[in-house]
């Protein structure tokens, strides 16, 4: 199923609603893709191994590193730190807006982790959260690769 993210947010109050974007760190147009991936606190350690998914490999030359959007308080961005996988162990880390937080529920995403993929011109192109179980991760895995080796726009 596809999500026309455009007529969504037409349809959401103008207000309520920030599209989640790479950060300032992030927005020089390259070669190379972008991953947010969204976690808060109380995530299982288990669940924040799916940011390695785009550290490995292929995926890893392909993609800028991780940037961490922190669900929570201030505080926790300390926290998070010492629980978090190689593949975000370096990633610059700031709080997820409330606007952002409406904004992943709009596009469906009403829980933590969610990893978000963006293309060059930082169009969203992959948005995922992490299914408990290990095909649905391997599969995640795979479709990652290849979005980030086989798409056209890089």
């Amino acid at each position: 199923m596809s999500i026309d993210v455009r007529r969504v947010l037409a349809a959401a109050p103008k207000e309520a609603i920030t599209p989640l974007k790479p950060s300032a760190a992030f927005t020089a147009v390259d070669s190379a893709m972008h991953v947010v991936f969204v976690a808060q606190r109380a995530d299982c350690n288990g669940n924040l191994l799916l940011a390695n998914l785009a550290a490995i490999g292929r995926v890893k030359h392909a993609v800028h590193p991780a940037e961490l959007a922190i669900a929570g308080v201030a505080q926790d961005t300390v926290a998070i730190r010492p629980l978090l996988p190689f593949g975000l162990r370096h990633s610059p880390i700031r709080l997820l807006g409330a606007g952002e937080r409406r904004w992943l529920h709009v596009i469906g995403h009403h829980e933590t982790p969610t990893l978000l993929i963006y293309d060059r011109e930082h169009r969203l192109r992959l948005a995922s959260h992490v299914d408990p179980d290990p095909v649905a991760r391997v599969a995640l895995g795979r479709a990652i690769s290849h979005l980030v080796t086989n798409d056209p726009t890089h």
